[in-house]
């Protein structure tokens, strides 16, 4: 996150997606940070998850992401 805080310096015009490494416990931290318009990470699909079809499992997870930028969201507010 230091790396895109300070990349935001000098590029104050360019936005952030994310991708490598991103968890959910630290996605709020990324989205926190203003150049970041989105995060993106495996822990949404896992393969394992996706291969076994557990459905309901990713509808959690999805749930669980979409609360993350809910919050994200009213806590820039």
């Amino acid at each position: 996150m230091g790396y895109l805080r300070a990349l935001a310096g000098p590029y104050p015009m360019v936005r952030y997606v994310p991708t490598g490494g991103i968890t959910a416990a630290d996605a709020a931290a990324y989205l926190a940070v203003p150049a970041v318009v989105a995060v993106g990470g495996t822990w949404l699909t896992r393969p394992d998850v996706v291969a076994a079809g557990a459905w309901e499992t990713i509808r959690g997870l999805a749930a669980e992401a979409a609360a993350i930028v809910h919050d994200a969201a009213m806590g820039a507010r």
